[in-house]
């Protein structure tokens, strides 16, 4: 067994098994990947991926628990590599792969704080969308990566190998111009959304959409005018009285977006959580559970330590979270 013929394997179920694919990313020729998984295959003595003919069309169940360790396996050889490349002392980061929203209003305190505490790491901030972030984990190129979504469409599988910490829980608010008539209502409801356009942010075909969720469940359907990774650009749009925006409500600024009004959606939308994905040879690093307890300075370490420890679907319930509002933690 080699590191190179677990990279192939694990390279080959990430291309969704297709090793022409995957022998292009690799820079390799595709008889030398199917030779190398062969070889692995005959050392273990069982099949790693189900064949129909000469082509895989998916992981055995022996294969499934083979790539889990394997994945383990590069991490701590990975690990291994950079203790001989950069030696105690040496230049350090931390890459962060977060949507435009944490990136504008929750990061930056908490990173001007750990710069306070940590001059000599260098940080990298990634923007990208839910979907951009499963992919991003997928392909280990970030050292943590935060991002938020419906309790119940969060799983742990869309973040291979990584360790799940919940931060905290909110709900997605409705912005409208002042003088828009959904601006005057008191009792917010989802025909009354459903009967505007509206700009959000665009579907995850990983996750979906929770005001589509909840429109389905209703009979009725969005009429969406655009969408925009960007909360910006959403309350821009808003404030031209374009359509109603859906957002974080941590995008919100009371002084800059004194012409928008906000509106919880709290009774009509599920909840949200924002959750600190972090690859597993990560958490010792002290510099990188430095940041953590800057972004969530409620988890005690038990309460994290709990959270890593956990499987199965993200359950932010046992972690009793605080939720966030458009001012901060509440």
């Amino acid at each position: 067994m080699t590191i190179k013929q677990l990279q192939y394997i694990i390279a080959v179920a990430e291309n969704n098994f297709n090793i022409s694919i995957t022998a292009e990313k690799l820079y390799t020729s595709q008889p030398g990947i199917s030779k190398q998984i062969r070889i692995l295959e005959e050392n273990l003595d069982c099949d790693i991926f189900l064949r129909n003919g000469k082509a895989l069309t998916g992981l055995t169940d022996t294969g499934k628990q083979i790539i889990k360790q394997a994945r383990i396996v590069l991490t701590e050889y990975n690990n291994l590599m950079l203790i001989t490349r950069h030696p105690e002392g040496s230049n350090k980061s931390l890459t962060i792969a977060t949507t435009a929203t944490q990136s504008n209003y929750v990061l930056p305190n908490i990173l001007y704080e750990f710069h306070k505490q940590n001059p000599e790491i260098n940080v990298h901030i990634q923007d990208g969308n839910m979907d951009q972030l499963i992919e991003i984990a997928k392909s280990h190129e970030s050292d943590c990566i935060i991002l938020s979504g419906v309790n119940s469409k969060l799983r742990r599988e869309l973040f291979p190998d990584m360790l799940m910490i919940p931060c905290y829980e909110w709900h997605q608010s409705l912005i409208c111009h002042q003088d828009h008539p959904l601006a005057k209502k008191t009792d917010i409801r989802i025909e009354d959304i459903a009967e505007n356009l509206l700009i959000t942010y665009p579907v995850s075909k990983n996750c979906g959409s929770a005001i589509n969720t909840v429109l389905e469940k209703n009979h009725l359907s969005a009429k969406i005018f655009a969408t925009s990774n960007d909360p910006n650009t959403i309350k821009r749009y808003t404030n031209l009285n374009m359509g109603v925006g859906l957002i974080a409500p941590m995008a919100y600024e009371k002084n800059n977006d004194s012409k928008l009004k906000m509106i919880s959606l709290e009774n009509i939308l599920p909840k949200c959580t924002t959750i600190i994905a972090i690859e597993r040879h990560n958490i010792l690093k002290p510099h990188v559970f430095k940041f953590i307890k800057l972004y969530a300075p409620h988890l005690t370490n038990e309460s994290i330590n709990k959270a890593i420890n956990e499987t199965g679907d993200i359950r932010p319930e046992k972690i009793n979270l605080p939720e966030h509002s458009e001012t901060g933690l509440t």
